[in-house]
């Protein structure tokens, strides 16, 4: 031990402070961005194919719905609301990626079922803004 403690430098000690402290400046940027949005509604925007199928405000959302989502051939997903969560429930995809991703509700949540090319992602929209480019779907 002793023999270690001679290649270690006075310095070192305060640059692996300061590496720690500084690792921790991306949760206090995200906490303050959470905070700020924290009266947004959340909303669930769920397209196949690059089109949006179905967009469901989370925030305040009530009870339990389920729909499908219908495929090429005899591929589906079945989507799931309960509360203010969603997931893929069920699907017929090979490897059920989509279904093990599990229940999403938080702002820049992502689920995903490649084969089906059904994304699902949760943004948080301003009930406020009047600006246009805060807008949910930009058109093609």
């Amino acid at each position: 031990m002793r023999q270690y403690m001679k290649m270690v430098r006075p310095f070192d000690f305060i640059i692996i402070i300061v590496l720690i402290l500084g690792s921790f400046l991306p949760l206090i940027f995200f906490t303050a961005a959470e905070a700020k949005n924290a009266g947004d509604d959340v909303v669930a925007i769920v397209s196949q194919d690059g089109k949006v199928i179905r967009e469901i405000t989370l925030t305040g959302h009530q009870g339990n719905e389920q729909f499908t989502i219908k495929g090429k051939g005899t591929q589906y997903n079945l989507m799931e609301v309960d509360g203010e969560r969603i997931r893929i429930k069920e699907d017929n995809s090979p490897d059920q990626v989509g279904v093990m991703m599990g229940w999403k509700s938080d702002p820049g949540d992502t689920i995903v079922c490649l084969p089906h090319k059904v994304f699902v992602e949760i943004k948080s929209t301003n009930k406020d803004s009047k600006d246009p480019d805060t807008d949910l779907i930009v058109p093609n």
